[in-house]
């Protein structure tokens, strides 16, 4: 029964997630209204999640704990482990995301929230088995949450280099979406010194890109930096050529870039 009441809330808070953004002052006005005439659990829940997305941690936590002395305690456990995540109590926001994980273990947000609290304590493969776990259980995850995923899972530390771009890679499968995905993976494998492969990935999103004049030109600094100087030479005189007859700024200011790069290489 109570499996079920997490399952009910989790849709009705994120149901509501979905208009508060454009209006999260608007939509606690209005609840406070209501909870004047007559104050109930889900009025209290939903007030906690509101304050909680608009940075009022402190009366998210004050309502959560109205809402608990009014119905079960249960469903609010991913929200109480939220709010110790931001306030930088981890312990304690693991052993909540524990708690709610044995009422309701199909919500892949729950294991993405664990992640992190198992990342900031050091538990970095536990905190990539939570996140690849919360992917198994979404049809189609957003490519922007592998992007956030692996930026969980490397922070910073090169030794988790690898483990985050397999991660990434396996949102490119899954999603058939280069783009934001691969550029990312570029970002990291420049900052581990791999510009040979850096360069092999921007290839990879040659296509996606139409290989306009931006793509060619980011593609021949690639070269650059590998050492393959003619061609990197080839790919800028290309985007030269290719940015004729057109007049923006954005152009405008690549071809200054271009041609710079081309004066140094001589």
């Amino acid at each position: 029964m109570l499996k079920k009441i997490a399952c009910a809330f989790l849709l009705w808070t994120a149901s509501g997630l979905t208009l508060a953004h454009p209006g999260i002052h608007e939509q606690v006005d209005v609840l406070n209204e209501q909870l004047k005439k007559q104050p109930t659990y889900h009025m209290y829940a939903q007030r906690a999640h509101l304050n909680f997305e608009g940075g009022h941690i402190d009366l998210a936590l004050k309502d959560l704990n109205t809402a608990s002395k009014m119905g079960p305690k249960e469903p609010l456990l991913f929200e109480y482990g939220n709010v110790a995540l931001v306030k930088g109590e981890y312990a304690k926001a693991l052993k909540y995301f524990n708690q709610f994980i044995q009422f309701n273990n199909k919500y892949p947000e729950v294991y993405q929230a664990r992640a992190k609290a198992l990342q900031k304590m050091g538990r970095t493969q536990e905190a990539i088995q939570d996140i690849k776990h919360s992917f198994q259980l979404q049809q189609a995850p957003h490519p922007g949450l592998y992007i956030e995923a692996a930026k969980l899972i490397y922070a910073n530390r090169s030794s988790q280099f690898q483990p985050a771009v397999d991660l990434l890679d396996e949102g490119i499968a899954r999603s058939g979406v280069q783009g934001q995905l691969q550029e990312k993976v570029i970002e990291l494998l420049l900052e581990n010194n791999k510009p040979a492969l850096a360069a092999e990935r921007m290839l990879l999103l040659g296509k996606e890109r139409n290989y306009n004049v931006f793509w060619r030109s980011d593609y021949a600094f690639l070269l650059v930096k590998t050492g393959r100087l003619s061609d990197a030479q080839n790919e800028f005189k290309r985007a030269l050529q290719e940015t004729m007859g057109i007049d923006s700024a954005p152009v405008s200011e690549l071809r200054l870039k271009i041609n710079q790069q081309l004066a140094q290489l001589k």
